[in-house]
């Protein structure tokens, strides 16, 4: 599928006479038209009926388009028309709760690389099959993880996925929350943020990753998915971390943190990985430290958050996950258990 599939697709949606209109719009000739047309019904996008020189066409139960465009000429507030005139009809089955996460993903994804990306080009895709929606925005920008590192003046570019998966974080205070990206990330089966060779993942879950990636060096990918019969809503995400009875930014009060993101590939033993881990997350009320894929911890980390930062914001309620037994007693050795 190619730029050139998604144009035909739009005038197959548009109705009129599709092979002579998808010409014009494409620049291709009306024989190839006419071939990629058939290659399209083979594979479900568009449905055929009629038959001789007149046949007519329609979108079929599966549904593509892609866009591209040079960032320059795209407004901080065109997400919105683009959602409108261009996805929007394509999920007009889909039940209302997809459709209004699809809508806020969609939205506040194209609008961070208009706003942030600093690219040259943007381009949006999105795929409709029986059970699944997939939505992906690009940019070959100067990167979301190079961004966030400069902007908090970070030791290694890879704590910025461990701050990207805190939330309240905006590289532009003034027009940015901080909010999005993490409720976005909330919202989806699967949410993966791909830029500067690492890879942010975010799944129902609740799991997280980052790893080093060869490719994605340039820019950054953000994909999108989601289960045409998910029951999830807006609102369930929105109550889980927000408080209904607060605004602005107090009302996000509870956040997750994999604090394996600290530990860099290694063991979390020192008090840098400690202070790595509750940078910035006195801004909540509650914070989840969600311990899955570590088997140890050292006597200086389990100090530095269970004790120092603990004694320092008192406000702030830790609350331990998915601790193995060693991990547990150690930090029931070295933490005083009030704290926590």
């Amino acid at each position: 599928m190619d730029l050139a599939d998604s144009q035909i697709l739009e005038t197959v949606r548009q109705g009129g006479a599709v092979a002579s209109l998808a010409a014009e719009r494409t620049g291709l000739t009306r024989v190839t038209i006419s071939r990629r047309l058939v290659r399209l019904a083979a594979q479900g996008y568009v449905r055929k009926s009629g038959g001789g020189t007149r046949p007519r066409y329609g979108l079929g139960q599966r549904r593509w388009w892609q866009g591209l465009w040079p960032r320059a000429q795209l407004r901080g507030d065109m997400e919105s028309a683009i959602w409108a005139a261009h996805v929007a009809p394509l999920l007009e089955s889909a039940a209302p709760n997809v459709r209004n996460i699809a809508h806020t993903g969609f939205t506040e994804i194209l609008n961070n690389a208009i706003d942030h990306s600093q690219a040259r080009t943007v381009c949006a895709c999105v795929h409709v099959d029986e059970a699944v929606l997939q939505m992906a925005i690009m940019d070959d920008g100067v990167g979301a993880f190079a961004r966030i590192a400069r902007h908090l003046h970070l030791a290694d570019r890879r704590l910025a996925v461990l701050e990207l998966s805190k939330g309240k974080l905006t590289t532009a205070a003034s027009g940015h929350s901080g909010i999005g990206i993490f409720v976005s990330s909330r919202f989806f089966d699967r949410f993966t943020l791909r830029s500067d060779g690492l890879v942010f993942t975010h799944r129902g879950d609740f799991q997280f990753d980052w790893l080093d990636d060869a490719s994605y060096r340039r820019g950054t990918v953000v994909l999108m998915e989601i289960a045409l019969d998910s029951p999830r809503t807006a609102m369930s995400v929105y109550g889980r971390y927000f408080d209904p009875d607060q605004t602005g930014g107090g009302a996000f009060r509870l956040t997750e943190v994999p604090v394996r993101l600290a530990s860099l590939g290694e063991e979390l033993v020192s008090r840098s990985q400690g202070k790595w881990v509750t940078a910035r997350i006195d801004q909540f009320e509650r914070v989840i430290l969600d311990f899955s894929g570590i088997a140890t911890v050292g006597q200086g980390f389990v100090d530095e958050v269970f004790r120092v930062f603990a004694n320092a914001h008192p406000e702030v309620r830790l609350i331990p996950e998915n601790m193995t037994p060693e991990v547990a007693r150690t930090v029931s050795m070295f933490a005083p258990r009030t704290v926590y």
